[in-house]
């Protein structure tokens, strides 16, 4: 008899936990894909001591520039921010699809009415339709309740012995694990932590798409420090010792270093997409300077660098009123 094989979309959430040892118990191998970007994602350590723990395979995707020139234009628009939760979910699914052997299941953790964009079933309809896989995504947690599969067709499922979860309630997850014999040492929260859902981050995001700046790189930096625009420069200024080190690693040959060498300081990353003028550097400089312990000064020297150079020192007045430059902090 040929084996039975379920690729599980695999957020390492509980819900996908779930469904791993549900399909497992339905007696399918399985194997766990997990697709990363810069904005969601388990660190690759936990997902393979977690995967190990299931007793699963593991495949980690890593999202490349097809996934931001989706964020730019979704199909299926945004949520309240910048999260494209029905284009993204296809999108995951379409790597899922890239990576099964023709005759495999493609599965998820999804619970029918849990998230009000993406988990209701038109969404799934459309879900499905624009990741080329109508009738062909299995959703075990909620499967007695949607519209049977191809798989259910074929013999390889019996919608019997798939679940009925509904909506954000988890007062059956207790009895649900006990019963599956899931035992983790910790058990991990339902999977989210989607930064694009933020509205603080989705600003950020919103700033790289106005300025045709959104690169996987670009993406990454959104992470660290207090965001300036200014101009055609956009400035990252770090808010501590650690976020100062990560400023230092993403700089390119390009990129202006600032800091003040004469008191503590933070270190300030200055990008622009051509030759500064002076006065965005002067601005630059001013809001590194406000940050520093020598704010109280009414001239601060602060140092450029630029491929690890010093190529200029100014004498500014720190900018207090950095509002109108201000991303988000």
């Amino acid at each position: 008899m040929r084996e039975k094989v379920a690729y599980l979309l695999f957020s390492g959430g509980l819900d996908s936990i779930i469904a791993a040892e549900l399909l497992k118990k339905l007696g399918f191998k399985v194997v766990g894909v997990h697709v990363k970007s810069p904005f969601f994602g388990k660190e690759e350590g936990e997902l393979k001591e977690l995967a190990e723990k299931l007793g699963i395979e593991l495949k980690i995707v890593k999202t490349k520039e097809d996934y931001l020139e989706l964020l730019k234009s979704p199909k299926y628009g945004y949520g309240k921010n910048v999260n494209p939760c029905i284009d993204c979910k296809a999108y995951m699914l379409r790597k899922v699809k890239e990576l099964a052997p023709k005759g495999s299941v493609i599965a998820t953790g999804e619970v029918l009415g849990q998230r009000p964009m993406s988990q209701h079933l038109q969404a799934f309809n459309a879900i499905e339709k624009l990741s080329g896989l109508k009738g062909k995504v299995l959703r075990p947690l909620s499967g007695k309740l949607l519209p049977t599969t191809e798989y259910e067709k074929e013999g390889l499922v019996e919608k019997e012995k798939l679940l009925d979860l509904k909506g954000r309630s988890r007062r059956r997850y207790p009895e649900l694990l006990k019963k599956l014999k899931i035992d983790l040492d910790k058990l991990p929260t339902p999977a989210g932590g989607c930064l694009l859902t933020d509205p603080s981050f989705s600003k950020k995001v919103k700033d790289l798409i106005k300025h045709n700046e959104l690169t996987l790189e670009n993406s990454e930096l959104l992470k660290v420090g207090r965001h300036f625009r200014l101009g055609k420069c956009k400035l990252v200024v770090g808010k501590n010792k650690k976020e100062n080190e990560e400023l230092l690693k993403f700089a390119n040959e390009k990129d202006f270093i600032l800091k003040v060498e004469t008191a503590p300081s933070p270190v300030g990353l200055l990008r622009c997409k051509e030759e500064p003028k002076n006065e965005e550097i002067e601005k630059a400089a001013g809001i590194v300077a406000r940050y520093s312990d020598a704010k109280g000064e009414p001239q601060v020297p602060v140092s450029l660098y630029k491929g690890g150079k010093l190529v200029k020192e100014v004498k500014v007045k720190p900018i207090f009123e950095t509002k109108s430059y201000l991303i988000t902090s």
